[in-house]
């Protein structure tokens, strides 16, 4: 059964720009350690795939009913994609999951559409 559903969109010029910008500090605010690391480290790759992350965090927020609300961080929600895309949530997100009636299991779509990346998780319970 879903108990909640996100979508996003994120355009991909304006994750450049804030790479650009912020390079490495805007990642860490993102992603613990590790999720950084599975990051391409040649561009254009590294940007869309961070966009795509970015998508599916910001979707997984929107599935738990809180956005970046109610003690939830961007850090709480890591994104894979590997073998294929999910979410696993962490730390507050889990909790939220838990009081919505899920362990925490997804199911995960990462897409592209133009300089799109598009984030749709659906919270199961």
């Amino acid at each position: 059964m879903v108990v909640g559903v996100g979508v996003d969109l994120v355009e991909t010029v304006r994750v450049k720009r804030l790479l650009e910008r912020y390079r490495e500090r805007f990642i860490r605010k993102l992603m613990d350690p590790e999720e950084a690391r599975n990051l391409p480290a040649d561009e254009p790759e590294r940007t869309l795939a961070l966009a795509l992350a970015i998508a599916g965090k910001e979707a997984a927020s929107k599935a738990l009913g809180t956005g970046w609300s109610r003690g939830v961080f961007w850090r709480d929600v890591v994104v894979t994609r590997v073998p294929e895309p999910a979410v696993d949530l962490r730390g507050r997100a889990a909790e939220v999951a838990r009081e919505r009636g899920s362990e925490g299991q997804s199911r995960t779509r990462l897409s592209t559409s133009g300089s799109l990346a598009i984030g749709e998780v659906w919270l199961l319970s």
